[in-house]
Formats: structure tokens, sequence, C-alpha cells
């Protein structure tokens, strides 16, 4: 092939893949504008855990609270009680039933997971993301292969959340089914933050 006709080549390949480039990026763009608008949101949730092979492995009951920038808090009550809070430079997981609290740095540990995009709208976070999807339904995917997520789904109902599919590298597919919704509503600052009970065990992963 002389240069001429490779020249013709690369471009054909470039003007068929650049509508797709721009459709994925659309797509991002159309999930980062819908999340801007959702500045608080609150909803208990059922939760139900199946298997690679979708067997049920656990069913459960909690509460899910987000707030616009980088605020979380992830509360499970069945099958048991664990906490997870996040305030932007935090992290805490308190496992209640072992009186156990890990803490960690969430600047290195927000990029290991797709779900710090939901209050996040820092272009390098979403950089190591695709996105597809449209309206009221995006899939999340890591573009790293070594991530334990290996898919996020988000399904809307208007503005809201009415449910987040989790799927692991094992296979593992978690369903969050959203009730009880409040968005866009005041959220005391008191929900993110964190008091280590005086009883509990520390492990601490933050790098000192």
């Amino acid at each position: 092939m002389n240069k001429n006709l490779a020249k013709k080549a690369v471009a054909l390949m470039l003007s068929l893949m650049l509508p797709t480039f721009m459709a994925v990026a659309d797509q991002a763009n159309d999930l980062q504008k819908k999340l801007a608008r959702l500045t608080s949101f609150q909803a208990s949730f059922d939760q139900t855990v199946v298997d690679a092979s979708n067997k049920l492995i656990q069913q459960g009951e909690g509460m899910l609270s987000l707030k616009q920038p980088s605020l979380f808090r992830f509360e499970t009550q069945t099958p048991e009680p664990n906490l997870f809070i996040g305030d932007g430079k935090t992290l805490w997981f308190y496992a209640e039933l072992l009186d156990q609290v890990s803490i960690y740095d969430a600047k290195e540990q927000v990029q290991k997971t797709p779900f710090v995009l939901l209050t996040s709208h820092d272009p390098k976070l979403w950089a190591q993301y695709n996105v597809t999807g449209a309206d009221d339904q995006f899939d999340i995917t890591p573009k790293d292969p070594s991530n334990a997520v290996k898919k996020l789904s988000l399904k809307f109902a208007g503005l809201a959340l009415s449910k987040m599919i989790v799927i692991d590298s094992n296979g593992q597919n978690s369903t969050f089914d959203f009730n009880l919704v409040q968005y866009n509503t005041p959220l005391a600052s008191e929900l993110f933050q964190f008091a280590i009970p005086a009883t509990a065990e520390v492990d601490d992963q933050r790098v000192k």
C-alpha cells in the first residue's frame, strides 16, 4: 500500500470511529449533568445479592444519603449493622457487631470505585470510566481491568435514583431498590461526620 492509500485508509477509520467517541462523550456529559442537578439524595433501600449463577446470597435493608460535593453515608441495618461514611477527605467503615473502625484516605480510595462519581465532578475521575446509556438508564464501567467493580448501573425516576446495580469482578450482583426517596432537600452536616466509639478497635489505613 502506498503512502497516499495508507493516509486515506487512516482517515476513513478515524471518520468511522469519531462518531462513536463523540457519542460516548455525550453520554458521560448527560450523566454528569443529571447528577449535578441532584444536589442531595436520601432514601431507604432493599438490597438483593446474587452470585454469577443468579443464586441468592443475601438480602438486606439500609439507608443511603448523598450530598454535593463528595459527601455520602451508606448504612446497612440488616442482615447486620454497618456504616460507611465519606466527607471528601476521610472514609470511615464501622462494623458495629465487631466494634471495629477502619479509616481510609478518601483521595486514595475514590479512584477504586465508580460510586464516587455520584458526588464528584472531577474530570480526572470521570476520565477513568466509560459511560453508556441515556435518559434514565446509565452504565459505568472502569477502564482499569483490575478494578474490583466491573459495572455500576444507575436507573433514574425523573431526577432521583430509583435503582443501583453493582457487579463485581466475581460476577456477584448487588441490586439496591430505593424507596421513600427525598432529593434536593437540606441534609444535616452531622450525617456525614463520624465519632469513633471509645470501645472500638481502630485500623487506620491512611499513609502517615
